[in-house]
């Protein structure tokens, strides 16, 4: 299927819906099957790809870097995927990071063929060993940007379908220059965190502003509590709202929120 109508046919499937979003060594499938009731979407992650370093990193997120053997990262992938899907029928995202292209685009390609259905690329999180390289948030720098245009390039010469996750605490001129220069680029859609650490709200004027300037499909998370809140931000232009932290002590979080917004929708 052509990225374009892909695209397309995953807008109509997403919008106005929730998902459960990615947090580090907790949303595994069988997490995702249990707190993503009312979801359209569940997300896998952060999972990374670092084939080389495999068993080899001792840092607090080894146990999250992907299977280095093809066949066994392929079946590592499927059973999470499955274990996501035996609850729903919500899309499967995996959030994904990397030091390297290659590594990222094996591991999207596996995947796709262990039955998800699109990619996140983590441009969000702040691993000091992935920033020291450039990576994950720190793609935002203007030193880094080329190679974020370039790993996106390559996403969407592949037709992956792929989402990018920015952090909005990011110096927001350069975020907002990034997003400028991927208009070009034919990605699905971008999250956005927007969580207001003074507030301990979502940043509505923010995901306005986003939706105002630029034409992407916007996913927003960050400090979503109630239907109220979940209900301004789709009034602020969000496509979907995510929601993380609240599932873990409470599974039916996310599915009592969701009933809770159609009932004030109406």
């Amino acid at each position: 299927m052509e990225a374009n109508n892909l695209k397309e046919q995953m807008w109509q499937q997403l919008r106005h819906g929730f998902f459960l979003s990615a947090m580090e060594g907790i949303t595994n499938g069988t997490f995702c099957a249990e707190r993503g009731g009312g979801c359209t979407m569940l997300q896998l992650g952060i999972y990374l790809a670092e084939p080389d370093n495999y068993h080899k990193i001792t840092a607090y997120y080894a146990n999250d870097i992907l299977p280095a053997d093809p066949q066994e990262c392929l079946e590592f992938l499927r059973e999470d995927v499955q274990a996501a899907k035996k609850a729903s029928d919500a899309l499967v995202c995996l959030n994904l990071a990397s030091p390297h292209l290659e590594w990222a685009l094996e591991a999207a390609k596996t995947f796709l063929q262990a039955g998800g259905d699109l990619i996140e690329l983590n441009v969000h999180g702040g691993f000091t060993h992935y920033l020291s390289m450039g990576k994950m948030r720190a793609m935002v720098f203007p030193e880094n940007q080329p190679e974020l245009y370039h790993w996106a390039e390559a996403f969407c010469e592949r037709e992956i379908p792929f989402i990018i996750k920015f952090n909005a605490k990011s110096n927001r001129t350069l975020l907002l220059q990034v997003l400028e220069a991927l208009v070009k680029c034919p990605l699905a859609g971008i999250h956005m965190n927007i969580r207001e650490e003074k507030t301990m709200q979502p940043d509505y004027d923010f995901v306005r502003k986003i939706k105002d300037d630029y034409p992407f499909f916007l996913l927003a998370s960050g400090y979503v509590r109630s239907a109220i809140d979940a209900k301004s931000l789709f009034e602020a232009g969000a496509d979907m709202v995510g929601i993380a932290e609240p599932t873990v002590k409470d599974p039916g979080f996310i599915s009592r929120l969701v009933a809770e917004y159609k009932a004030i929708k109406k």
